[in-house]
């Protein structure tokens, strides 16, 4: 049974994704930030019958990353499959964003990213075979106002992908980032996101499929990414966004 790590595993999008990738046949580890967090999704995919362990992270410190990894290896075996979902979100205009929130935006999504990709690839190389998936985002593609440092990261995260998969096509690794557009997920109102929440399910519901995305409209993405079927596919940011932007 292939291991599948997912960062940012236990809600939203990361827990969906968690859940698809479970249904594949996939051993599925599960990082998160907080124990209760982390147990409470273990617990809920098992309910769905997915083979999951949990294992608690900060991506952003190497440290901790490489102790995961470690732990997820001895306990699950070699990861061949590794989604990059962890994130953080910040809004505000430009110059309101503070030196700590721009640095912790660009932490968690582009050097957590790099810290697991790092630490992953050996063992995907020596197999021969890998899947890597990068959540890149909307914003990433097509620019978005005060919300510098979520558009700063998600950009990165579309070259990073791409120089990925340069490096990893001839060891039969695939490198892809997944680009989701409106996604109804629970929003924290912290760092002013309860105004942004309102006007984000305002301008899904103006896409043209006329809805919000699901989560599991991404998994379903994710899925084909991290598949054998999907190995001619390298290097690319897909969007799932409902026509919002093409």
């Amino acid at each position: 049974m292939t291991t599948a790590l997912v960062t940012g595993g236990t809600k939203n999008i990361g827990f969906a994704i968690a859940a698809r990738l479970g249904q594949d046949g996939f051993s599925v580890a599960v990082n998160g930030r907080t124990p209760a967090a982390v147990e409470e999704a273990v617990d809920r995919l098992r309910a769905l019958g997915v083979t999951a362990d949990g294992f608690v992270a900060d991506v952003t410190d190497e440290a901790s990353v490489d102790r995961m990894c470690a732990r997820i290896e001895d306990q699950l075996g070699p990861v061949g499959v590794l989604v990059n979902n962890a994130g953080v979100r910040c809004h505000g205009p430009l110059t309101q964003t503070s030196t700590t929130d721009w640095n912790r935006v660009l932490d968690v999504v582009l050097t957590g990213s790099f810290l697991t990709v790092r630490r992953l690839l050996p063992g995907m190389m020596a197999a021969g075979w890998g899947r890597i998936v990068n959540l890149a985002g909307l914003s990433g593609q097509m620019g978005a106002a005060s919300r510098i440092a979520v558009v700063t990261a998600k950009s990165g995260i579309i070259g990073f992908t791409k120089a990925v998969a340069l490096e990893t096509a001839p060891h039969g690794i695939t490198a892809n980032a997944i680009s989701p557009g409106f996604v109804d997920t629970d929003r924290s109102p912290s760092l002013g996101d309860r105004s942004a929440a309102a006007a984000h399910y305002e301008r899904g519901r103006e896409t043209p499929v006329g809805r919000v995305g699901q989560p599991e409209d991404i998994a379903e993405l994710c899925a084909f990414l991290c598949s054998r079927q999907a190995g001619y596919i390298t290097g690319q940011t897909i969007a799932a966004n409902g026509g919002t932007y093409m």
